[in-house]
């Protein structure tokens, strides 16, 4: 005669001890009454849900090179546009019919929006690098959405071009930031070439550090604001295309 799950649950709860804990199955019990749901073709109790304090959840990866193999390179430039700085850096590259991605800052699209639509008309890429340039790592979650967001959207309208790269500026952002640049469609790429241009210490000591250290699949830091710069990416790129190294977009070199 069939016997009814309450009543076979009331009987397993005095043959396993401790069967019920907090409302919920112990794993011995869940055991015996996978066993019988096998057998009687009746659906198994479900386990309680997982606890979210003890649920991993995976870090945002933060890209700092590309693939080692074959001889591409990513010459990347921060902080623009920058009138009298940008345009002489897209003279030197397109002088070389070369590419370089742009991360730009959104106020400085509005303020030198033929300079910005000239980067992507000679076939390089833009990426994001926030409104105005804060630290992000000191801001409430609501500015850091406002400052990627609002760029996207100057992007979009001035534009017309859909990022798809966000540089934090000083590289400064926290793992539970990320979640708020993936929602905007991005992806964090940071680098592993830094020649300090930043820090403005001569053409030559810009120059030197980005060809020491470049390799295959490597990510260059430069800031298109800085008439040193500008100077120094003739010779960086002869310098790169001499040692066999091929500057591309950063998407052509993430192959994205």
């Amino acid at each position: 005669m069939a016997v009814s799950r309450g009543k076979f649950l009331k009987s397993l709860g005095k043959s396993i001890p401790g069967m019920v804990l907090g409302g919920g199955i112990t794993t011995a019990a869940q055991k015996v009454l996978g066993k019988v749901a096998a057998v009687s073709g009746e659906p198994a109790i479900p386990s309680a849900p997982a606890d979210p304090a003890t649920v991993k959840v995976e870090p945002v990866e933060f890209i700092k090179q590309g693939p080692a193999e074959g001889n591409r390179i990513a010459l990347t430039f921060d902080d623009g546009p920058t009138p009298g700085v940008t345009d002489l850096i897209l003279d030197e590259l397109k002088q070389r019919g070369l590419r370089a991605t742009f991360f730009m800052i959104g106020n400085g699209i509005t303020a030198a929006p033929d300079l910005a639509r000239r980067v992507l008309v000679e076939g390089h890429e833009v990426g994001n690098h926030t409104l105005t340039h804060p630290k992000l790592t000191a801001l409430p979650d609501a500015q850091v959405e406002a400052e990627v967001d609002k760029t996207q959207e100057i992007i979009r309208d001035v534009l017309r071009h859909h990022a798809i790269w966000f540089r934090p500026p000083f590289g400064a952002l926290r793992q539970n930031q990320a979640g708020m640049i993936l929602k905007a469609g991005l992806r964090v790429v940071l680098w592993n070439v830094d020649p300090g241009d930043w820090a403005q210490p001569g053409e030559t000591k810009i120059i030197k550090t980005v060809l020491a250290e470049s390799r295959p699949g490597s990510i260059i830091l430069c800031h298109d604001k800085y008439q040193q710069t500008a100077n120094s990416v003739g010779a960086v790129l002869d310098g790169l295309m001499e040692r066999g190294l091929e500057p591309v977009t950063l998407s052509a070199l993430l192959a994205e």
